[in-house]
């Protein structure tokens, strides 16, 4: 038999990973607007399998034929074997599409394809969509939403900015989600942007939150009033 393009000991465990990975699920699946979240599940999982090659085509397909001891062309065990593993990758992959972007993977029938298919989806967006996301990233506000929905739906925006080649950078970010917030953080927002310390994204809505958090207990516990009739009950005595 003709040597393989395919590691051995690559071929030596297929069958194994072929079994371990059917039973792999994600819990998040690729819509219009999770590109990255579902990227980074999907990458981690075939990473931790080690078939990360099926993704980028860097493990190359077997020779389809090979010669048997008697010299005749025999179809090569491993090049059936990849095939397999390819096909049960690919069909997984597409497992973890939602419905209205299927169509869009028509005739992508092996791993890379469909890896290259989304990839290119999602990169190619239009310049329209990349303004709009801009748009909609500067519109922002905290409103009646709780400090960590809110800083969620900045970073939400600006995750799909760095999926379409468009990088919000963390200064940006940042003045985003201050921007946003209503008077009454204007204490916190002042600390944070005069200090000489350099916040990180997740320092900032850590500080935030934090924030919030005493603004609520206040309100349920109006330290003035519990004062005041502290007092009175001594001036009573």
């Amino acid at each position: 038999m003709a040597p393989s393009d395919l590691p051995m000991e690559v071929s030596e465990d297929l069958v194994l990973e072929n079994q371990v990975f059917a039973n792999k699920r994600v819990n998040v699946c690729l819509t219009q607007t999770n590109y990255l979240l579902w990227k980074q599940q999907i990458v981690l999982t075939i990473r931790g399998l080690g078939l990360e090659g099926y993704l980028d085509g860097s493990f190359p397909t077997p020779a389809k034929l090979v010669r048997n001891r008697a010299n005749e062309h025999i179809v090569n065990p491993l090049y059936l074997q990849f095939v397999k593993q390819d096909s049960s990758l690919a069909s997984w992959l597409l497992s973890t599409v939602s419905a209205d972007i299927l169509p869009q993977l028509v005739g992508a029938e092996t791993t890379a394809a469909v890896w290259g298919a989304i990839t290119k989806l999602y990169s190619n967006l239009s310049t329209t969509k990349v303004m709009n996301l801009h748009c909609r990233l500067r519109s922002l506000k905290k409103g009646t939403q709780s400090m960590r929905d809110y800083t969620m739906a900045v970073k939400e925006t600006c995750d799909l900015l760095a999926s379409c080649g468009s990088s919000v950078s963390d200064l940006e970010h940042i003045a985003t989600i201050l921007n946003g917030l209503p008077v009454k953080y204007e204490p916190s927002v002042a600390a944070i942007t005069a200090s000489k310390e350099s916040y990180t994204v997740n320092n900032v809505v850590s500080i935030l939150i934090d924030a919030e958090t005493r603004m609520e207990d206040v309100s349920r516990f109006p330290i003035g009033v519990h004062f005041t009739r502290s007092n009175s009950k001594h001036a009573s005595k």
